[in-house]
């Protein structure tokens, strides 16, 4: 009997952390190779939220068809969360709930005799150590490679720190979104992002550490110089997959 109980805990354990690991959210209809966004949270101890968003033109076949806010996204330490969309979903996923990196998809990209889903990444609300692309490594129809975001910021940051002149990184560190040293040896401790940020911040981000992704407010803020103007034609990538992965550190 003693043996018995010990072999039933064991398993309800079991079931419990397989569904802690493995989650499956979205529409309940869904198809087989059909929009699949797999939420991917690396961390041991964090729980990662997504805020998730959808175009009001969606259609019914998609999540959420038609509404604009959705239920965030949670994914606990260490679980993979298969979202699934549904034919025809536009939309976004923000990491930090809203507050950090922002990834567009679109998968309505049917084309005669070809299949395209179109995916970007920007920092316009705030910037995280996140990631997407597709899910198998495939690189973009256009043969570059397909990984958007960054998966460490600051390390992006300080790659290029050191390439400036000591007056520029003191009028950056004034700021107040980088936060370091300056010289030679410099080395930043902290990077931050939001849309009130100035534009050397956005110019130092997107043009001097070249951020994979599109620093800016860009079209929801209404604000873009030339130089992000041209950057944000470069974060529109296209791929022949409908599997996406993102990626949280």
């Amino acid at each position: 009997m003693h043996s018995f109980a010990i072999f039933t805990a064991v398993a309800t354990l079991f079931s419990f952390f397989s569904a802690v690991l493995a989650d499956t959210q979205g529409v309940a209809n869904y198809s087989p190779g059909g929009p699949l966004i797999n939420l991917i949270n690396t961390s041991p101890t964090q729980t990662h939220v997504y805020k998730v968003e959808g175009n009001a033109d969606n259609p019914p076949t998609a999540y959420g068809a038609g509404e604009g806010s959705l239920p965030a996204a949670t994914v606990l330490p260490g679980q993979t969360v298969n979202f699934h969309l549904g034919q025809g979903f536009i939309g976004a996923f923000t990491a930090k709930n809203g507050e950090g990196s922002r990834f567009e998809v679109n998968f309505r990209g049917d084309a005669p005799g070809e299949y395209k889903t179109w995916y970007n990444s920007d920092m316009q609300f705030g910037m995280s150590d996140t990631t997407l692309g597709p899910a198998h490594g495939d690189k973009q129809i256009n043969g570059k490679e397909s990984l958007a975001g960054e998966q460490d910021c600051l390390a992006k940051a300080n790659s290029a720190w050191t390439t400036m002149d000591v007056g520029t990184q003191q009028e950056l560190l004034d700021t107040g979104y980088l936060e370091g040293t300056t010289g030679e040896d410099g080395v930043l401790t902290s990077v931050h992002m939001d849309k009130q940020a100035d534009d050397k911040v956005v110019d130092f981000y997107q043009n001097t550490a070249e951020f994979n992704a599109y620093v800016h407010s860009g079209s929801v803020m209404g604000k873009q110089t030339s130089k992000t103007g041209a950057a944000a034609d470069q974060f529109s990538w296209s791929v022949k997959t409908k599997e996406l992965n993102i990626t949280g550190y």
